[in-house]
């Protein structure tokens, strides 16, 4: 198993040494069961990747001492991606935010359409399955979780200039090639919209088409909202 990492958004500085507290204690102590002495890589995306040492471990926090840099801000290079998104069930959600942070998507925006059948998101647990999964996924940056906003407001609020918003469009009479659309927008700002389970709304798609967003379909079957936002992700990260 390789080493446990930790995301951590204080100043990481070789020498330095830094307090380990609350959850992230919780974890290295006593699920991870780690001794004095032993390390583990602590990162963010400001600084970087640093192998670390624990020298004191305390019953409500732990010290360590960061020794040399693994990885530096640079050596991530993840394109400007955003997944845009309704909120559904719990246990799917979760499993949406994990594999999108951990295809490398860069902004999480959560929108209530006509046919969203849940209204509300809880911020923190998103925020947390973000964290975790880019613990896991040796990314250096941890997705950024916008605020629950509306569909009206998201699109109105659009920056159109100087990024594209690529839809899906479950109606199956699209003229355009997935795949060439998806080729076209590649290492370009964009963001993916997906819909709620009812889909959208024709008053939606009316305000849709007329902006310069893209409609696209992943073919013939209704697929659910997790699959189709880790789909779209994963084509558009391998180019097909």
């Amino acid at each position: 198993m390789g080493k446990i990492r930790l995301y951590s958004d204080k100043n990481l500085r070789i020498s330095s040494l830094l307090r380990i507290e609350n959850d992230d204690f919780h974890y290295i102590k006593n699920v991870m069961r780690l001794k004095k002495d032993e390390h583990f890589i602590i990162f963010n995306a400001k600084d970087g990747e640093f192998d670390c040492n624990i020298i004191e471990i305390n019953k409500k926090d732990l010290k360590i001492q960061i020794e040399s840099q693994i990885r530096t801000p640079d050596d991530e290079n993840l394109n400007d991606t955003e997944l845009i998104f309704t909120p559904i069930r719990h246990q799917r959600q979760d499993f949406l935010i994990e594999k999108a942070t951990e295809l490398g998507i860069k902004t999480l925006s959560p929108i209530i359409t006509k046919n969203t059948a849940i209204k509300d998101i809880n911020i923190e647990r998103t925020k947390i399955i973000a964290k975790e999964a880019t613990e896991q996924s040796r990314r250096l940056s941890v997705p950024q979780i916008n605020p629950l906003t509306t569909f009206i407001e998201k699109i109105s609020k659009f920056d159109f200039k100087n990024r594209t918003l690529i839809y899906l469009d479950e109606r199956q009479n699209l003229k355009q090639d997935t795949s060439d659309i998806l080729k076209k927008y590649k290492n370009k700002p964009i963001s993916f919209l997906i819909g709620p389970e009812g889909g959208f709304d024709e008053t939606e798609f009316e305000i849709l088409s007329k902006t310069n967003s893209v409609g696209i379909t992943l073919g013939k079957l209704i697929l659910r909202a997790e699959t189709a936002g880790i789909s779209i992700i994963s084509l558009y990260n391998i180019g097909i």
